[in-house]
């Protein structure tokens, strides 16, 4: 997919950036910058669009982002309804940010593994207490204590297990045209629950429907409507896993008229059905 570029502003004399984002909805487009980016959402939840994927996004999720991975955060429409601000925490650091050598010292080792991970952006999964409180509370340090709370993370983040790898890690993006894929994105975010017509994302993207399915395969590797049941089916897992909702409910919920159809489609993405699915989680936190 096509992503824009996005030049960082920081103190040139700070040796990594912070920043807290208090909004409505996240905004920021489907983006890519030079500098590794930690990422906590603190208050938010809805779909994450990274490379040619797209996965879930909560409360306490952590992620990390080697340079050049085009990304955006998305809210599941009707987020802003729920009467709480989108909130995250961002910290931005170049890949010499101490020293074109130290992810090759010994001692850096598993930092230099960790950052290699990055580059198909990783998702840690419960992560534990006492990261999520360093990474809130490095906007309130300063000098060397500032420093080490981001090496103590870091640190912390590359000896976990817990962890998902969110692309092949071979991601193709383009900086022009991407308006246009912007608003597909956004398109797609906004509708996934209800009907999805290809007509009218080619019209958003400015294309002939034709040329439209062309371009999005040839960026993408994918065509356009398994990118619609892509976000589908990340949507169908959060329900399966978080509500009680039966399977035709769930199958509305996300788009689908035919609960016979959901099942077929579910089961191409995971192998099993959405019954089983569901077990298959609860028995593994019983």
């Amino acid at each position: 997919m096509h992503a824009t570029y996005e030049k960082l502003v920081v103190d040139e004399n700070s040796l990594f950036h912070f920043q807290e984002f208090k909004q409505e909805r996240f905004t920021s487009p489907f983006h890519i910058h030079d500098e590794f980016e930690l990422i906590l959402v603190n208050k938010s939840h809805g779909k994450l669009y990274v490379g040619n994927q797209v996965t879930n996004f909560s409360d306490g999720d952590v992620f990390l982002f080697a340079p050049d991975i085009p990304h955006c955060f998305h809210n599941t429409k009707g987020f802003e309804l729920e009467g709480e601000l989108a909130h995250a925490v961002v910290v931005q650091f170049k890949s010499d940010f101490l020293g074109e050598d130290f992810f090759n010292k010994t001692e850096a080792y598993k930092l230099k593994e960790l950052t290699g991970l990055a580059k198909s952006g990783i998702l840690f999964t419960n992560p534990s207490k006492r990261i999520i409180q360093r990474i809130k509370e490095l906007g309130k340090t300063n000098n060397l204590q500032k420093l080490g709370y981001l090496l103590f993370i870091l640190s912390e983040l590359a000896n976990t297990k817990n962890y998902k790898l969110l692309t092949s890690g071979q991601i193709i993006h383009n900086i022009s045209e991407s308006q246009n894929i912007n608003e597909v994105i956004k398109y797609v975010a906004e509708n996934f629950q209800r009907e999805i017509s290809l007509a009218k994302a080619a019209e958003i993207a400015n294309m002939q429907k034709a040329a439209f399915c062309r371009y999005f395969k040839r960026r993408t590797k994918k065509k356009f409507m398994e990118f619609v049941n892509e976000t589908r089916i990340a949507h169908a897992q959060k329900l399966l896993i978080e509500t009680d909702k039966n399977i035709l409910e769930v199958a509305y919920e996300c788009g689908y008229e035919s609960s016979s159809y959901f099942y077929r489609i579910f089961k191409k993405y995971h192998n099993v059905s959405p019954v089983n699915y569901r077990k298959q989680i609860r028995n593994r936190y019983e």
